[in-house]
């Protein structure tokens, strides 16, 4: 019973933290959006926070299926190690400007494509998302249809990254003018 309490407890974990990413990546997106000169580019951009808003609400959902106790950012941490923490973090970094031009923003999206492709937003929620389904297969916990929502999130991370290409050329091509 320990050891079965003590992975359900795991998998309330994974839930609650993949929301602290979320929520973090969406606030950065919301916030660059609206700093963004560009009005086509910053709508492009206020796509995807709703979307990772629209994750974190998933994953809470999730993850109160299991425990209403909710988790840190130190104890995510020690669940995923300090490469998820440098993602939380390094996201705060992107909102500290009042106005955002295109050139900045070049810069900015290359930063956030390569979080987004490499070992950020998308990988740690494919990554991990494919971990909980497991889990809670493994565990005996029923996502009760939200299979379907987490295959749904990892196709929109999909299209994050699909968007933020779209940005850059779009950038390429007002620079260019």
């Amino acid at each position: 019973m320990g050891r079965y309490h003590s992975e359900k407890e795991d998998l309330a974990k994974y839930f609650c933290c993949s929301t602290i990413l979320e929520e973090e990546v969406a606030n950065a997106y919301q916030i660059i959006s609206s700093k963004v000169l560009d009005t086509e580019i910053s709508y492009l951009l206020e796509y995807i926070a709703k979307d990772s808003f629209k994750h974190a609400v998933a994953f809470k959902a999730l993850s109160a299926q299991i425990t209403e106790r909710e988790y840190d950012v130190e104890e995510c941490t020690k669940l995923w190690g300090k490469l998820w923490k440098n993602i939380v973090e390094d996201t705060k970094t992107y909102t500290s400007k009042k106005e955002i031009t295109l050139i900045e923003l070049s810069s900015i999206i290359k930063d956030l494509e390569s979080c987004e492709k490499y070992v950020g937003e998308e990988f740690l929620t494919i990554l991990y998302t494919k971990v909980i389904q497991l889990l809670a297969e493994d565990e005996g916990v029923d996502l009760n249809g939200y299979k379907s929502i987490l295959e749904w999130i990892i196709e929109d991370e999909k299209r994050h990254s699909q968007i933020l290409e779209i940005i850059k050329q779009k950038i390429d091509e007002k620079i260019s003018l």
